[in-house]
């Protein structure tokens, strides 16, 4: 930051309507040899807006049949927003020029600007320094613009969509592809606005969002997202929106493998930042989508929902298609992505059995065809199912017709009015249309579902079902959300707080590139692994049940300690430097006396002497009764703080990789919850004879770790592995804390 820039809290403020809004626009080098400006220009008398355009360049006195202006001072009036339409790296200048003239607001589009080496990061950090200076919101660099159908205007340098319609969706987008694909998706999905943020060098997409929250055009907020500058600020509004029942879907790409590899504990590895995103989106409500179909046909099923003012419930679908072999389709692609398919109430089956007793196959997908006239068949089975209280979403399954073909359209309209009709007076039962592919929607059938209040039409059945079961959590979340409260106790303040990323002191810009090139990066902070006798003291102190170990130097000091012990024990290396113990022969289990203690003891000490470990002696610890082998870790993410974990196979977690996570701190349900969405979940229920274990103590272990993490940020990563739990409890019989260095001592 230069010597000159204001402090945080003498800046002036940035206002984000005026980009959203403005009256004027200004577009700095417009030229027949681009059509930039003529598109700007268009899209703006397309919108019918009320927002002035005007061409700014020297070299000519028109373009595109509009007059061009020397400079911004020249302008009739000063413009609210400045479109720089010249070579990105000229951006500065034209920034500096728009905040002369009293411009609000400048939008700098222009591709590899981020990838551009030293240029493009020195005018990345002037465009950031200007902007700051006089208050300019500032979109990009590096994007496409923004569409407010709110305010009717738009700043954008690609073609707008003149079919689609005003709705109640906000789109944003860190890439300018995905912005055009939100643009061009077609009429389904309503946007209230779409904002392609680019590289974020002044405002964020928390900036965005927190807009989008304050709004009340805006009803759900959809995410392309490869990263966050500011992530506890995002779950913090994710929060705020699930509070305010405003679903944020998002798809985010971009993970790394830097996390797992720079990991120290197994709980590390098996995190990873894939899986530490996904347990921390996850815990802020928002909706994870895998690609951009799933993305689109969660909104519609989200902006369905609130158009028709029904939920998904338990997500209980009953689904009737026209085709056997469909419905058998849809029971495989059912069974993949875990939808919930109830079978046929008997109330149902018994309904729609004395109209049609021929039929062959009465089940959930249902293909009642040929069996009576369809006329009949349809309306008789869609309405028992309807009645029946088995299913919270009452789904048919029907291809569009391909160019309105007319007798398709005629079965397909026969199908959707049976639909509406056996849903109108069941608020407690969501109608939803499917396409079984993805072809595009018809005119008529979209038009009769509009027509009953908005009846959710949805593309592909794989996206379809995966939407109703993101709906589904969204729903549970939210529910949780307003009878619990936050996750994290700091969310609803910073959710509250404006501040734009320009403004925000705990924001350090390193992304801009730094302004000595010879500047090498700073590398991670110093960590130091405690040995387990530590590690076990201070999760001990802090409530955790773990094993007591005893330390001593020799063979004679393990015998009297093993006798105090009571027979039989465990023997282990105590060493400075080690730690995983078993990966050099350094543990030995289940010693029943004397002899047995000597022996191992000698043994442990050899080999302790064959390595560099930092050899103290060794652990004597009371042996623990089999049970079921866990593993319960902390991780502290760089990202998102600390995350917990648990997962089957004790020291062969990272094989089975079977874990679940949650974002820190944890309650009780939550922690229970990850216990349930375990693959191997039905071990801890009891198999093979055995009893069940102790879940109760497991959820507490959990819970605590969680709350050590939160009230800790020294704690980098904990591992309790094994955590040995049977009918009576839960203890981890080996730890491993490690910490951020400069705190530790």
């Amino acid at each position: 930051m230069s010597a000159d820039l204001p402090a945080a809290t003498e800046r002036p403020q940035i206002d984000l309507h005026v980009l959203f809004a403005p009256r004027s626009v200004a577009v700095v080098g417009a030229s027949p040899r681009s059509d930039i400006a003529q598109t700007v220009r268009d899209n703006l008398l397309t919108m019918g807006s009320s927002t002035r355009c005007y061409f700014v360049n020297p070299k000519y006195k028109e373009a595109w049949g509009s007059p061009c202006y020397p400079d911004l001072a020249s302008l009739p009036e000063p413009p609210d927003s400045v479109l720089v339409a010249v070579n990105p790296l000229r951006a500065a200048a034209i920034t500096e020029e728009a905040a002369r003239v009293g411009a609000r607001s400048v939008l700098i589009p222009g591709g590899g600007v981020v990838e551009g080496g030293p240029a493009a990061a020195q005018m990345q950090r002037e465009v950031r320094e200007i902007a700051l200076r006089h208050g300019l919101a500032v979109l990009g660099p590096n994007c496409m613009g923004m569409i407010d159908r709110v305010s009717n205007s738009a700043v954008y340098i690609g073609d707008i969509n003149p079919w689609a319609a005003r709705g109640h969706v906000a789109g944003i987008a860190q890439s300018g592809s995905v912005t055009d694909a939100f643009i061009h998706f077609g009429t389904r999905i309503g946007f209230s606005r779409i904002i392609g943020a680019g590289s974020e060098v002044v405002l964020d997409i928390c900036d965005y969002v927190a807009y989008c929250l304050d709004d009340p055009e805006t009803d759900a907020i959809i995410l392309f997202v490869e990263g966050f500058k500011r992530p506890e600020r995002f779950l913090a509004l994710a929060d705020r929106a699930l509070e305010l029942g405003k679903p944020i879907l998002a798809l985010k790409v971009g993970h790394s493998p830097q996390a797992q590899a720079a990991a120290v504990a197994h709980s590390g590895s098996l995190a990873g930042e894939a899986r530490a995103t996904e347990a921390a989106l996850a815990a802020a409500g928002v909706v994870r989508c895998a690609d951009l179909d799933a993305l689109f046909e969660a909104a519609e099923l989200h902006a369905g929902c609130r158009r028709m003012g029904r939920g998904v419930g338990r997500g209980r679908a009953g689904i009737v298609t026209v085709s056997t072999g469909e419905a058998s389709l849809i029971a495989d692609i059912a069974g993949r992505v875990g939808a919930n398919l109830p079978a046929v109430p008997e109330s149902a089956r018994a309904a729609i059995l004395a109209e049609m007793p021929t039929l062959g196959y009465l089940g959930n997908p249902i293909d009642p065809w040929g069996a009576i006239d369809e006329r009949v068949a349809y309306p008789v089975v869609l309405e028992a199912f309807a009645a029946s209280g088995g299913y919270d979403v009452l789904a048919i399954v029907h291809d569009f017709p391909y160019r309105s073909l007319k007798g398709e359209v005629a079965v397909a309209d026969g199908v959707t009015r049976a639909l509406i009709a056996a849903t109108v007076d069941r608020p407690e039962v969501l109608p939803v249309y499917v396409s079984l592919t993805s072809g595009e929607p018809t005119p008529e059938i979209v038009a009769l579902l509009d027509a009953a209040g908005g009846v959710p039409v949805l593309r592909g059945t794989t996206e379809a079902l995966m939407a109703i079961a993101g709906r589904v959590d969204w729903e549970a979340r939210r529910g949780v959300r307003l009878t619990e409260g936050p996750r994290r106790p700091t969310w609803p303040g910073l959710a509250a707080d404006r501040t734009v990323l320009g403004h925000d002191e705990a924001y350090v810009p390193e992304d801009l590139g730094p302004a000595d090139s010879s500047a090498g990066p700073t590398g991670p902070a110093p960590v130091r692994t405690l040995p387990e006798l530590e590690s076990l003291a201070l999760l001990s102190a802090a409530g955790l049940a773990v094993v007591a170990a005893q330390p001593v130097v020799d063979a004679a000091g393990a015998i009297a300690a093993a006798e105090a012990i009571g027979y039989p024990v465990v023997l282990k290396l105590d060493a400075t430097q080690l730690i995983h113990k078993s990966e050099i022969g350094g543990v030995r289990l289940g010693l029943p006396g004397p002899t047995a203690v000597r022996v191992a003891a000698d043994e442990l000490l050899a080999i302790g002497r064959l390595h560099p470990i930092g050899l103290r002696g060794l652990l004597v610890e009371p042996a623990v009764a089999a049970g079921v082998e866990l593993i319960v870790g902390l991780q502290r993410d760089s990202q998102f703080g600390p995350i917990v974990l648990v997962g089957l196979g004790g020291i062969l977690a990272e094989v089975l990789d079977d874990i679940a996570l949650e974002l820190a701190p944890v309650a009780p349900a939550a922690a229970a919850t990850m216990l349930d969405r375990l693959r191997g979940e039905a071990i801890l229920g009891g198999v093979r004879g055995r009893p069940a274990v102790d879940r109760a103590a497991i959820v507490r272990l959990i819970v605590a770790l969680g709350q050590l993490g939160w009230d800790h940020p020294e704690l980098l990563e904990v591992d309790l592995n094994p955590v040995i739990v049977d009918a009576d409890g839960a203890i981890a019989v080996d730890a491993l804390v490690v910490l951020e260095d400069d705190l530790s001592s």
